[in-house]
């Protein structure tokens, strides 16, 4: 017995080492849920103009169409001139008045040069609460160098959206921006096609390609070009997956948010797989090492 014990740990050195060089092949994802800021009538102005700008970075969407940068999307205004503009946008209006109202009910005056086309910032993709739409403002007001003076109210903050549970992919494409623009089970911008349907007519991996690289193929009707290359490249592989997936779910199919187009393709099948191997082997060696030490 005391001859075998050598090789059994020198096997269990084996396996150990087997199972850590599995795991390091598996991609590991660490996920954490987004730093939520709560905008209340208390919140300092500089915070309101921090809250302002992740607003329209993130969950706005806002530079899918415009630009807070010398280089950036002009298919809207650019925002740096925003403040400055609005004093003189509609007569007896004031800036701020006239910022909020550009939020809220975008058609109500269109800026020259520009199409109807900004859903408003209280309905989906957007979906800001009144307190939110104060704290772009602030942060319009701060871009383009003049005085912050909008105030949130505690009424601002009570307006909440949906609390209904949503497709993990319907998040994200509100969040990338693609809502913007497409209109998807009748929420969302008219720029593009309707995509509720897209998944119906084209594969998964037409759809993904679609994301990163839109001179794929342009819908009859719409303008090639609009849509820009650099959002999608942007967007992690992962969540394009969720977002394929959530357009096929729209369109009655279903597709694995992993890609997978079979379970053995998952990581988690694949590691449980060779988990259970590897401990058949073990138990085997085991088994076999009585056997001999027996027969001796």
């Amino acid at each position: 017995m005391r001859a075998q014990i050598p090789r059994i740990f020198l096997f269990v050195l084996a396996v150990v080492g087997i199972y850590a060089y599995v795991g390091q092949l598996l991609p590991q994802f660490e996920e954490h849920p987004p730093a939520k800021t709560v905008i209340t009538a208390q919140t300092p102005p500089e915070e309101l103009v921090r809250a302002g700008e992740d607003l329209v970075r993130a969950k706005g969407g806002c530079l899918v169409c415009h630009k807070v940068t010398e280089s950036g999307n002009e298919r809207g205004p650019d925002l740096r001139k925003a403040a400055a503009a609005a004093a003189s946008r509609k007569p007896g209006m004031e800036g701020e008045g006239y910022l909020i109202e550009s939020l809220v009910d975008p058609d109500a005056l269109l800026v020259p040069g520009f199409p109807k086309m900004m859903p408003s910032a209280l309905r989906p993709p957007a979906n800001f609460t009144m307190a939110e739409v104060k704290a772009v403002v602030a942060y319009l007001q701060a871009l383009g160098g003049t005085e912050v003076t909008v105030k949130v109210r505690d009424e601002d903050a009570a307006r909440s959206g949906s609390a209904t549970p949503q497709h993990r992919g319907k998040t994200l494409a509100a969040q990338y921006g693609c809502l913007g623009c497409h209109k998807a089970d009748g929420e969302g911008g008219a720029v593009g096609p309707d995509i509720t349907r897209v998944a119906a007519t084209r594969e998964p991996a037409e759809l993904l390609r679609k994301i990163v690289e839109p001179s794929a193929w342009t819908t009859p009707g719409f303008q090639a070009g609009i849509m820009p290359a650099e959002i999608g490249r942007a967007i992690p592989e992962g969540d394009r997956h969720e977002i394929v997936a959530w357009l096929a779910a729209l369109a009655g199919k279903s597709y694995s948010p992993t890609g997978a187009a079979s379970p053995w393709s998952h990581e988690g099948v694949r590691l449980g797989l060779a988990i259970f191997i590897f401990n058949a082997l073990m138990l085997a060696a085991l088994a076999v090492a009585a056997h001999r030490e027996r027969r001796a």
